[in-house]
């Protein structure tokens, strides 16, 4: 819009009969996003939603609103980014689509906004905004297996919501071949790695062990991320070994996995810590002596990024 009103004002010519009127700066544009991930996911997922508010937050060209509606008590302790406005009623998620018929589409639930950015595999239906997609990953699309029955439910839900979308998000040149196969008439698609800004660089809290050696794996607990070769590999390494510490919750289709990694906390093998805040995990990262992520396929992976950040190696599949 500053681009277009300066283009106008170049058109009509300057004199002293007629001056030219000072040109305002227009209002903020108001938009929003589906802000539920970043309360109630401590995943991948949620960890760029939030991060995705607070920079936008930021901008004094936007006014960021976030869908956060959801009958699901919120998980994760995380602050309101200043300047964003979060609109957040015990409203279930399957009663949306209604609602969208009855004249509340999310845009309107979400304060009236033109542009809706959808966050997650799970998007709140729209009306008349524009939609923004981020697409994380189509492992879903990769192997079946990694999701079990759901993966025909995302695979419909993801293909609908890239063709009405007016851009797509990937987090990777290898997702974004992903989607143009998955979908080829995707026409606005853009790339935007994401970043590690989040991390402190440094811990103040003591080590976790008393300075026993660990090697942390991060990731929720699901077919894709490969716990059970890890917990093989590990194993067969000889004494003395570094404590295995896993940090994850439950995921899907993870029955057998949950098994086997219970087993290996009894053994004394691993340690298991399914609840761990932001400001534990990368206190447990900072002091790590490495970073293994054996992940089958990622779209992007924040970890090892995170982990990288911190000087921590990294050793991945």
């Amino acid at each position: 819009r500053k681009e277009l009103l300066t283009c106008r004002a170049r058109r009509i010519p300057s004199t002293p009969s007629q001056p030219t009127a000072p040109v305002s700066n227009p209002a903020p544009l108001p938009i929003a996003l589906d802000y539920r991930p970043a309360l109630l996911s401590k995943a991948g997922i949620g960890r760029a939603t939030r991060e995705l508010a607070r920079s936008l937050a930021q901008r004094d060209d936007l006014l960021v609103h976030l869908f956060g509606h959801s009958l699901a008590r919120a998980r994760c302790a995380t602050t309101i980014p200043a300047g964003a406005r979060l609109h957040r009623l015990p409203i279930p998620g399957c009663s949306l689509p209604q609602l969208k018929r009855w004249g509340w589409p999310a845009e309107r639930l979400a304060g009236g906004v033109g542009v809706f950015h959808w966050t997650d595999f799970v998007q709140p239906p729209c009306d008349k905004a524009a939609t923004v997609l981020t697409v994380h990953d189509l492992a879903f699309v990769r192997d079946a297996h990694w999701h079990g029955p759901d993966a025909a439910v995302l695979r419909e839900r993801t293909r609908a919501a890239i063709d009405c979308a007016a851009a797509v998000i990937v987090p990777s040149a290898t997702t974004a071949a992903d989607v143009r196969s998955f979908a080829p008439a995707v026409l606005a698609l853009h790339v935007v790695p994401f970043g590690s800004d989040h991390v402190a660089v440094s811990c103040q809290n003591p080590h976790p062990f008393g300075g026993k050696p660990f090697a942390l794996c991060v990731g929720t607990i699901e077919p894709r991320k490969n716990h059970r070769a890890l917990l093989a590999a590990w194993r067969l390494l000889r004494e003395p070994r570094p404590r295995l510490v896993v940090v994850g919750n439950i995921g899907w289709e993870c029955d057998d996995i949950v098994a086997e990694l219970r087993e290996a906390v009894a053994s004394g093998l691993a340690i298991w810590l399914q609840d761990a805040d932001d400001a534990q995990m990368f206190c447990l990262l900072s002091y790590a002596t490495m970073l293994v992520y054996p992940s089958l396929w990622e779209g992007f992976g924040f970890p090892p990024l995170e982990a990288m950040r911190l000087g921590v190696p990294v050793v991945a599949h």
